[in-house]
Formats: C-alpha cells, sequence, structure tokens
C-alpha cells in the first residue's frame, strides 16, 4: 500500500511539473541539449532524445534546422 501511495505522490508531481512549464521545458534526457520551440518540435525531439541513447550518445541538439545526437 505505501509503494502504491509513493508511486501516485511522485506521478502527481511529476505532472505538476509538467504542467508549470508548460509542456515545453526540458525533455526528458536532453538535459543540455536545445530545447523545443512547439509541441511538434518536442513529440519530435523525444523521439531523437530516445534514439539517440539507445546508439550511446547524451544529447539532441538543433543545428540548421536538424536533430542531431551527440
Amino acid at each position: 500500500m505505501k509503494v502504491v501511495l509513493a508511486s501516485m505522490m511522485l506521478l502527481a508531481m511529476a505532472s505538476l511539473n509538467s504542467c508549470q512549464t508548460g509542456g515545453l521545458g526540458v525533455v526528458q534526457g536532453n538535459e543540455g541539449g536545445s530545447q523545443p520551440i512547439s509541441e511538434q518540435e518536442a513529440f519530435d525531439m523525444q523521439k531523437a532524445v530516445n534514439r539517440c541513447q539507445r546508439s550511446g550518445g547524451t544529447r539532441v541538439v538543433k543545428i540548421r534546422g536538424q536533430l542531431r545526437c551527440y
């Protein structure tokens, strides 16, 4: 029961944090990388971050309109 309550509290805090940043703040896993400028770019960037981390990269940056993994 305590584990369930703790999980629910963490989930609630995470959703409040995303509401405060408008959902366009830091893309999870891309700390130190570029920030998205729209909801569509945030979605594309999250997919790029997932691909990047699987290939051994640590962040995604946008250079001349292209998302690049470093």
